[in-house]
């Protein structure tokens, strides 16, 4: 084959520009459907991934310019679908499909946007209800974070004045809806946090109100700066957002949720009518119990009263004074009785003694011969030479013996 003609050679970057010319003429605003995979997001903020399905799949960019304006996470296995122009990459030669808006497939933008945050939330432990904290009996001062020009507001301030108006009221002027609403309400519940922390304006609690709306309406309470402010905020927070069946991000983060403003105000004072009432009703159980109380000591005064220890105060003393009397006789006389038994007694026994002593005997003209201390009994035991002594009844001798007999 002969060489072409060099006039009709063209360079890469020649054909790739041709075939990026022509893809973005023919494919320059298509809406795809497809599978998310290989999804990453790069520092600088654009969105890198392939859109896939079950046949065939094509590398997408995502550039920060235009997801800044996705109200959901994308992420690998969601079906979206996406509006864009097909190009191509000249550095790589690769053909892109460069991304202007992407929806979630089947479901709205803003559900699965809620969706996901609600997700993001739970995992973070923000809906934790061992984290939440009781409100005050008696609050002293509390904010109103709410439009100054709703509805909401003045219900809240009419219900404070008549049911508590011992609580000052600061309201805090935000916007609840459109944009720029999410910023002004997490702003709000933040510089009332550092009032209180710094000291300056003590608060009881932090009321975010609004009255009901349509979803979009309420879209400021479900966005992640709000539930950042309120999750972070040092004062217990009430979110009273739309009516009952609404449930926004904000109320689920919130200490206590109130289905409507009116509600919070119900749940975060008392009703002074009630609670003088139920005072009213305690004093009058108190007088009641009291008087009670007495009348049962009354009687039982009346009762120790009328016993005759009490009529009659000396009558024990004086039969116990005659009872000690008649001890006292009956201790004498039983004392004398002992002591002559005694004596009698010993009066016996001294006449025994003296019937064995041996004076006795010698008073009757027999004596005592004594050798070396004891009584002689049988004269075996002298012998010639021995000195005694004899004893008589009156006075004693010595006696030295001269001979000695035994029977």
């Amino acid at each position: 084959m002969p060489p072409p003609d060099p006039a009709t050679v063209i360079s890469v970057s020649d054909l790739t520009g041709q075939i990026k010319d022509s893809l973005e003429s023919e494919f320059g605003n298509v809406w795809v459907a497809g599978e998310i995979s290989n999804f990453t997001r790069a520092a600088s903020g654009h969105i890198y991934l392939t859109l896939k399905d079950a046949n065939a799949q094509i590398k997408c960019a995502f550039f920060r310019g235009m997801n800044l304006r996705l109200r959901f996470e994308p992420k690998n296995g969601l079906e979206v679908l996406t509006r864009g122009r097909v190009s191509l990459y000249p550095a790589k030669g690769d053909c892109q499909f460069y991304i202007e808006e992407m929806q979630p497939k089947g479901l709205g933008a803003a559900e699965l946007a809620l969706r996901q945050l609600k997700e993001k939330l739970l995992a973070k432990g923000y809906f934790d209800p061992n984290r939440k904290r009781p409100l005050p009996r008696f609050p002293r001062r509390v904010a109103l974070v709410a439009s100054p020009t709703g509805a909401a507001i003045r219900d809240m301030l009419e219900l404070l004045a008549q049911r508590w108006p011992a609580t000052e009221v600061i309201v805090r002027p935000s916007r609840v809806q459109g944009d720029g609403a999410a910023l002004d309400l997490a702003s709000s519940v933040a510089m009332l946090n550092r009032l209180h922390r710094e000291g300056l304006l003590p608060l009881d609690a932090i009321v975010l109100g609004r009255g009901g709306g349509s979803a979009e309406d309420l879209a400021a309470f479900n966005e992640e700066m709000v539930a950042d402010a309120v999750f972070q905020s040092i004062v217990p927070v009430i979110s009273a957002v739309g009516h009952e069946v609404d449930v926004s991000i904000a109320d689920l983060v919130a200490d206590r949720r109130a289905e409507t403003p009116s509600a919070a105000v119900v749940m975060l004072v008392p009703d002074r009518r009630e609670l003088a009432m139920t005072l009213h009703d305690t004093a009058q159980r108190m007088a009641d119990a009291l008087r009670g109380r007495f009348d049962w000591m009354r009687k039982t005064l009346d009762g120790v009263a009328s016993r005759p220890a009490f009529r009659k105060p000396l009558e024990r003393v004086r039969l116990a004074e005659q009872r000690l009397d008649e001890l006292g006789t009956r201790l004498r006389l039983a004392t004398r009785g002992r002591l002559e038994l005694a004596n009698q007694k010993l009066a016996a026994a001294a006449e025994r003694l003296e019937s064995l002593s041996p004076l006795g005997v010698l008073q009757r003209g027999y004596s005592l011969t004594i050798a070396d201390g004891r009584a002689v009994r049988d004269a075996a035991t002298l012998a010639a030479g021995d000195t005694v002594e004899t004893r008589l009844a009156h006075g004693s001798f010595t006696s030295r013996i001269l001979e000695t007999k035994t029977l």
